[in-house]
């Protein structure tokens, strides 16, 4: 006989959630207090034993109702075989199963439908009508979780563990009057000084150290006060590195690197960035230290690849975001032939679309912080070859649906469209190759207003306004379609 079936659904949950969620309830708060004052390793072991406490009953309550739901879709299944026996018997040309009768029949499709409708109802798919039990003996279930919490260590083996080693050594590296100063207030107010310290965000920080400070209430001289949140700062920085990458996680994403200057660059990077990258993708964090070493960054400037990373990473997040804002903010936009992805660094056009109006309209994307665009190769240099490209796309996903079903059949305002990219493409390729060069913009958008055909430049996510007259001539318009990003003062992160 097997036991039964564990799912363990509370690994899933994130620390910071837990202690979110845990500080903004009262009766949490209240809680954790209690505990806290009668322990001795008070705040922090009332925060890890309340997160395993929620960890246990989040397992306990998933296990009760995946269990419960994996029993009713095993009683699916055998309910939709015997229907389905029954049905494949008669349109064989059989009559009914012997010993099966027409009511029968209804009544499996009553139970199918009991079983398929309590599913789809959580908590009803869990206990009915009956009150939620965890265990048999409420008494002896809270005994077996703080056995279980004890066992552990205090919690110590649980997915959050704080880093107490280095918010210790933060605290060491301290000028002593800073030490001094958070000795002062840990011993008139560790609840407060804690929370400071713990804070997850700005906002909560600051109001933290207000409170702290209140709580103080003058017992710490203007200079100890102004050394106390230089110290809180410090050490909050200090547990939120220890929290996002331990020595263990750092030292299993090192193992993975096989140049030794990248590992020697990630060991002493910083946490947010460079760290994070190699531990959650390697493959991507070793690509861009190839391409930052290519453009000629040093082997040991660990500062110049982290910049180097975020311009990257910057810059990728403006394109996927301009991409998309642009493709949902063109109403003149009814069909896309090429929608937007995550693809923002392969050349070519960024979008194309026909509007409501049968025009279509090739569209490039600029969401960088100039005001004025003067190149947009997609569209000039490249456009022969864009144009082709896209078409050849278009007609290889067409030819692909119709061996997917042979009955397949496209709209014709696409095929239209395409022809019309064809043709534009042939004459704007002729044009290049032939007459004066000082009338080509005007041949060009003469060939594209004739084939109908849009050149737009898009600025979803930053602050184009404008483009230059050389691009104006080719037939080039800017539609803005998002609001500006305003951008942070000089010298601001």
């Amino acid at each position: 006989m097997t036991g039964p079936r564990r799912f363990r659904a509370g690994r899933f949950l994130d620390a910071a959630a837990v202690h979110a969620a845990a500080d903004a309830n009262p009766r949490l708060r209240r809680f954790m207090r209690t505990v806290a004052e009668h322990s001795e390793a008070g705040e922090v072991r009332s925060r890890r034993l309340l997160e395993h406490l929620i960890r246990r009953i989040v397992d306990d309550v998933g296990d009760l109702h995946l269990g419960n739901a994996l029993n009713r879709l095993e009683r699916i299944a055998v309910l939709r075989d015997n229907i389905a026996a029954i049905l494949d018997h008669v349109l064989e040309g059989g009559t009914l199963p012997e010993g099966v009768r027409v009511a029968t029949l209804g009544e499996y499709f009553d139970q199918l439908s009991t079983e398929m409708r309590e599913l789809s109802r959580p908590r009803d798919g869990i206990v009915g009508d009956a009150p939620l039990r965890l265990a048999d003996d409420a008494a002896a279930y809270a005994d077996s979780l703080l056995r279980e919490f004890d066992t552990a260590g205090g919690g110590e083996a649980g997915r959050h563990v704080e880093p107490d080693a280095i918010v210790g050594g933060a605290f060491r590296a301290m000028p002593t009057d800073s030490q001094e100063a958070l000795r002062r207030a840990a011993a008139l107010e560790p609840t407060a000084l804690w929370h400071a310290v713990a804070a997850e965000s700005g906002a909560g920080k600051r109001a933290a150290l207000a409170d702290l400070e209140t709580r103080l209430g003058g017992r710490l001289t203007p200079d100890e006060l102004a050394r106390l949140r230089t110290a809180v700062d410090d050490l909050g920085k200090a547990r939120s590195r220890g929290l996002q990458v331990s020595e263990a996680r750092l030292a299993e994403a090192l193992g993975r690197i096989a140049d030794p200057d990248l590992r020697a660059v990630v060991e002493g990077g910083d946490v947010w960035l460079t760290q994070q990258l190699a531990l959650h993708n390697p493959e991507a964090l070793t690509t861009l230290w190839r391409r930052f070493r290519d453009r000629g960054g040093r082997a040991d400037d660990g500062p110049g690849f982290r910049a180097y990373l975020r311009h990257d990473m910057v810059t990728y997040g403006r394109g996927v975001l301009g991409e998309y804002s642009a493709a949902f903010s063109l109403s003149s936009i009814e069909l896309f032939l090429k929608g937007p992805d995550a693809n923002v660094k392969v050349a070519g056009t960024d979008l194309v679309g026909i509007g409501h109006d049968g025009w279509v309209w090739l569209i490039d994307d600029k969401s960088h912080r100039a005001t004025s665009v003067a190149g947009v190769s997609a569209l000039t240099d490249n456009l022969v070859a864009n144009l082709r490209r896209d078409a050849a796309d278009f007609r290889d996903a067409i030819a692909r649906l119709h061996r997917d079903d042979p009955g397949f059949t496209p709209d014709p305002r696409i095929l239209d469209a395409i022809s019309r990219m064809e043709d534009a493409a042939a004459e704007i390729d002729r044009i290049n190759r032939r007459g004066s060069a000082s009338t080509r913009p005007a041949r060009i958008s003469a060939a594209l207003e004739e084939r109908r055909l849009r050149l737009r430049v898009t600025s979803a996510a930053g602050e184009v306004r404008e483009i230059t007259q050389a691009l104006r001539d080719l037939g080039l318009a800017v539609e803005p379609t998002g609001t500006p990003v305003p951008l942070p003062p000089t010298g601001g992160r």
